[in-house]
C-alpha cells in the first residue's frame, strides 16, 4: 500500500516530512539530520534560491563533489520547477558549458571566461537563517514535472542530457524498495557519484521508505564510512566490490548487510561466485539513465545460477527483447527527453526505448546481457564512448588517425587504449597531457601507442579487431609481469 503522502499523479513532499519527522534521514560525518530537520534546511534553500533569482523554467547546474548541497538542490527543483542538473566534476569545467543554456551554475571552481551563467557559491545557497522560514504548505508536486537532466555518452561520442520527471524517480525508487523489502530502519550509504541517476536514487529511495541516507564525506572515503556507519544497503559497482573484499573485516560488514546492489558495469562471474560464497547479499542487477537507473534485479533468495544473469524486470518496468537480441526498456521509470530536445518522447518505439544492449531472456524470466551494439564500453561503472576520445585526440597538432579499443583490467573490467597515427614527433606523455584538459580522468587512454605501415597489413585502413586483440595481449601481459 502506497503511503499517504503519494497521490495518484502527485507527491506531497510536506506531508512526507510530517510522516517521517523524527526518523533520521541524512547521516553525515558531522551529524545526523532527521526528516524535520531536513525539511527546514530545504526551506531555507528554496529561500535563498528564491532571493538569488532562480526562478520556474531555469536550468539550474552544480559542478561540485558529493555533498548535501545537491540533495537539496534536487529536492528544490521538484518544488520549485526548475531543472536541476549535476555535472561531471571529474571533467574540466569548461568542456560542460559550451552545448547547453545554463541559467544559473552553483560551484565554488573559477568561472570560465565564455559562460553566460549566472555563478551563485554554494554557500551562498546552503546558509542558515537565523529567523524564522515560514511554514508554508507546498501544493502537491506533479509526477510530470521535469526534475533533473544527467549526462550519458551516447553513440555519437557526445553526452546527451537525460530529462526524467519527478514520476520516474518514484516509481523507480518504489519498485526497488519492493525489491529489497526497505523500511524505516535501514541506513543506504550514498556511494555513487551524484551526476548518475543511481545516486541521485539513493536519496529519493531511503525518503520514501522514511530511512537514512548515510553522505560520506568523500566518494574515495567509502570504506571507511561504511566501518563507522554500519549500512543495512549499499549500491556499488564491480569494482568498488573488489576493493572492498580486500579487507577481511569489511567482508564479516557486508556480510551483515541486506542488500549489497550490484550494477553499473558487467560483473565478472568469479566476483559473482566468490560473493556468493563468502554469503555476501549481493543483487546483480541491469539498468541505465533512460530507464532510471535500476530495472532489473536478482532478488533474495534466487537460485544460485540466477545469480550469473541481471535479474527479472523490477516493478513499474517493461523489457522487450527484439529478434535481433535488442533490448527495449519501457514503464513509468523511462525518461521523458532528451535535453536538447522540447518534444517528449522522440525517441519512443510503441513505448519502449531501444537500448544499446543485446540480451535475452531465459526460462523464468531472466535477463541475459550479452554486451553492447554501439561501440560503448563500460570501466568502473563510467559509460566511455571511443569516439569522444578519439575526436579529442584528432584535435591535436598533426594527428592523422586515432582508434580508441577497450583492454581488460582486473579492477575496472575495461579501460581505454589508444593507438594513433600522427605526422609529428610521438610523445605520449603530452598527448596523455593535452587530453587531461578536456576528459575526465576516467576516460584518459591507460596508454597511447604509435601506429606503423605495419598495422595496417597491407589494407586501406586499420583493422579496430585487431587493435583490439593487440589491446588485450598486451594489457594482459602488463598484468601478468
Amino acid at each position: 500500500m502506497k503511503p499517504a503522502f503519494l497521490l495518484k499523479t502527485s507527491i506531497r513532499l510536506d506531508h512526507l516530512f510530517n510522516a517521517y519527522r523524527d526518523n533520521p534521514a541524512l547521516i553525515t560525518p558531522c551529524a545526523t539530520h532527521t526528516f524535520g530537520d531536513v525539511e527546514k534546511k530545504l526551506r531555507c534553500v528554496i529561500l535563498n534560491l528564491d532571493q538569488a533569482g532562480v526562478r520556474k523554467g531555469n536550468y539550474v547546474a552544480v559542478y561540485a563533489a558529493n555533498s548535501d548541497l545537491h540533495l537539496y538542490l534536487f529536492l528544490a527543483s521538484w518544488v520549485m520547477d526548475f531543472l536541476y542538473i549535476p555535472l561531471d566534476f571529474k571533467a574540466p569545467i569548461s568542456s560542460l558549458l559550451s552545448d547547453t543554456k545554463i541559467h544559473f551554475l552553483l560551484t565554488d571552481e573559477k568561472a570560465p571566461v565564455e559562460t553566460k551563467s549566472i555563478f551563485l557559491r554554494p554557500r551562498q545557497i546552503m546558509q542558515s537563517h537565523c529567523f524564522s522560514v515560514r511554514h508554508i504548505n507546498w501544493p502537491a508536486i506533479p509526477f510530470r514535472r521535469e526534475a533533473s537532466a544527467i549526462f550519458t555518452s551516447g553513440s555519437t561520442g557526445k553526452p546527451r542530457g537525460i530529462v526524467h520527471t519527478v514520476g520516474n524517480y518514484i516509481y523507480s525508487a518504489l519498485g526497488t524498495n519492493d525489491c529489497i523489502g526497505i523500511d524505516a530502519s535501514d541506513r543506504w550509504i550514498l556511494s555513487l557519484p551524484l551526476f548518475h541517476v543511481g545516486g541521485a536514487l539513493i536519496w529519493v529511495r531511503t525518503l520514501l521508505s522514511g530511512s537514512a541516507c548515510i553522505l560520506p564525506d568523500s566518494p574515495q572515503n567509502i570504506e571507511a564510512s561504511i566501518r563507522k556507519s554500519r549500512p543495512t544497503v549499499i549500491s556499488v559497482v564491480p569494482a568498488q566490490l573488489i576493493r572492498l573484499l580486500n579487507h577481511k573485516e569489511m567482508i564479516t560488514i557486508l556480510q551483515k548487510m541486506k542488500t549489497i546492489m550490484l550494477g553499473g558495469a558487467p560483473t565478472p562471474p568469479w566476483l559473482i561466485d566468490q560473493s556468493l560464497d563468502l554469503d555476501l547479499p549481493i543483487m546483480p542487477t541491469y539498468g541505465c539513465t533512460e530507464s532510471c537507473a535500476q530495472a532489473t534485479g536478482v532478488v533474495s533468495g534466487s537460485p544460485r545460477q540466477a545469480y550469473h544473469t541481471a535479474g527479472r524486470v523490477v516493478p513499474y518496468r517493461d523489457i522487450l527483447i527484439e529478434k535481433d537480441g535488442n533490448i527495449l526498456l519501457g514503464g513509468k521509470t523511462l525518461f521523458k527527453r532528451y535535453l536538447h530536445e522540447c518534444k517528449a518522447g522522440s525517441f519512443r518505439e510503441n513505448g519502449f526505448f531501444k537500448t544499446a544492449d543485446a540480451g535475452s531472456l531465459d526460462a523464468n524470466g531472466n535477463l541475459i546481457i550479452y554486451g553492447r551494439t554501439d561501440g560503448i564500453f563500460i570501466s568502473g561503472g563510467e559509460n566511455i564512448s571511443p569516439l569522444e576520445i578519439e575526436n579529442q585526440l584528432l584535435r591535436q597538432d598533426g594527428m592523422i588517425t586515432a582508434m580508441v579499443v577497450p583492454a581488460p583490467h582486473r579492477e575496472f573490467g575495461l579501460t581505454p587504449w589508444a593507438f594513433v597515427e600522427t605526422s609529428k614527433p610521438f610523445y605520449e606523455k603530452i598527448l596523455l597531457h593535452n587530453l587531461r584538459t578536456s576528459l575526465p580522468g576516467y576516460k584518459i587512454p591507460k596508454r597511447i601507442i604509435k601506429l606503423s605501415d605495419e598495422d595496417k597489413k597491407e589494407k586501406m585502413k586499420y583493422s579496430r579487431e585487431a587493435l583490439t586483440r593487440r589491446a588485450r595481449a598486451m594489457a594482459e601481459e602488463e598484468r601478468g609481469a
